[in-house]
């Protein structure tokens, strides 16, 4: 068993890393080709992008969950069980991500007006890479839930791929930021095609199944996912709100150091989390989680504080320190720092939705909802105050939901107990 959790370790986390490269690859090559406006406009619906598919993100940690119970039934192995669950929570990805699709084109002028940076066109295109994301996010929840992580990195691998070609293509060929997001819609839908074939031998049953919770099981992960989701990419919203031009575009590069501490340690959060859902693992698994997760978080701004002007220098251009009206270099450790402290919230918002816990979602608002206060009130005068003001509410965020996790005790194991001191029927 521990060779095999050390073997799925490092499969995930050299996947999440080649994944996660092609996904920086992606924003610095259009940092370039599109300038620092048209690359402010794309930071902007990339943040856009990520809390609209929070349910796609909760709809992959559903049905990891669902078919993770359904392997166990079947003896460990995919059987009986998971073939009669995968197909119909496919289906449910389909619909989920149409919805998805639906909302966001409906509300795509209002976005527009509320986001000045980013064009009506714009979001609805966005609008439309939500459908295949999400269907995307279902066949992860099948590899995951499987435990075929050789196949859920390499399709995370393909997704960033084709994500980061046709990127690459469209911004040689235009500085359009529209047609970028054109491109990258149609890349994805060929990639579920990819999914399909990759995991076509689980899904065989064609119906949908109704009446089974699942779409309350999905509303109550979502919330809670989609808070922690929200306070990573809150300040960046905001910065399309009150920064224009240069200063957008320095910003909007800065959070790439925060996507890097955010993300870093994700491979952690996909191993540990079919583990949390389990009694008698979730303590341990939560420890080496919450360790992992900060040693990779502290790894990351370190490095970020010592490197951070031959980074910023190399990766993006002069362009994006002249004309901007803070550094970057000097800035870019609070940057990663304010990632590495979202990226702990994340783990113990995962922690509440294996448990069936909302207690840490209402934390996490209230932290979105003292972040916004103290943006809209009087941190937003410089780039500098808003990221300070980002990564100390993740920080103190963060510390209060490890406090809550480390308290908490999972339901299924108070169930079970309460049975065991129960008296014999006589």
């Amino acid at each position: 068993m521990a060779r095999r959790l050390l073997a799925d370790s490092a499969i995930v986390a050299v996947g999440m890393m080649a994944g996660n490269v092609l996904s920086y690859g992606f924003s610095f090559a259009l940092s370039h080709q599109l300038g620092s406006t048209g690359y402010g406009q794309i930071g902007a619906l990339l943040a856009l992008f990520l809390i609209a598919s929070i349910p796609a993100t909760a709809l992959q940690a559903v049905t990891a969950r669902r078919v993770a119970t359904a392997t166990a039934a079947d003896g460990g192995e995919p059987g009986p069980q998971v073939a009669a669950l995968a197909g119909p929570l496919i289906r449910w990805s389909v619909l989920v991500g149409l919805a998805e699709a639906v909302v966001l084109l409906v509300l795509a002028p209002a976005l527009s007006a509320a986001l000045p940076a980013v064009s009506t066109a714009q979001v609805a295109w966005t609008a439309v890479s939500l459908l295949p994301y999400t269907v995307i996010s279902g066949y992860f929840g099948l590899a995951q839930g499987t435990s075929r992580f050789v196949v859920f990195t390499t399709l995370f691998i393909a997704m960033n791929a084709v994500k980061f070609l046709s990127g690459l293509g469209v911004g040689g060929v235009t500085d359009n930021p529209t047609v970028v997001m054109v491109a990258v819609a149609a890349s994805w839908f060929a990639v579920c095609a990819l999914c399909h074939y990759a995991l076509r031998d689980l899904v065989a049953t064609r119906r949908l199944v109704r009446g089974d919770g699942y779409l309350r099981e999905l509303g109550k992960a979502s919330w809670g996912m989609g808070a922690a989701l929200m306070l990573s990419l809150l300040d960046g919203l905001l910065s399309a709100h009150y920064y224009r031009g240069s200063t957008l575009g320095s910003y909007q590069a800065g959070a790439l150091f925060t996507r890097a501490g955010y993300f870093g340690p994700q491979f952690v959060a996909i191993l540990v989390y079919p583990r949390l859902a389990v009694p008698d693992t979730r303590r341990a698994a939560l420890r080496i989680g919450v360790a992992a997760s900060v040693a990779i978080g502290l790894l990351t701004t370190g490095l970020v504080a010592l490197i951070a002007g031959p980074l910023v220098r190399v990766a993006f251009g002069s362009h994006y320190t002249e004309g901007a009206s803070f550094s970057l270099e000097s800035a870019a450790w609070l940057f990663a720092l304010a990632g590495a402290m979202q990226a702990l919230v994340q783990l113990v918002q995962l922690d509440a939705v294996a448990r069936g816990s909302a207690a840490v979602g209402w934390l996490v608002l209230g932290g979105i909802a003292a972040e916004l206060i103290a943006i809209t009130t009087f941190a937003h005068h410089s780039p500098d105050e808003l990221i300070t003001t980002a990564a100390v509410v993740g920080t103190v965020t963060a510390a209060a939901g490890l406090a809550m996790a480390a308290r908490a005790r999972h339901p299924a194991a108070h169930a079970v107990r309460t049975a065991e001191r129960a008296p014999a029927a006589a």
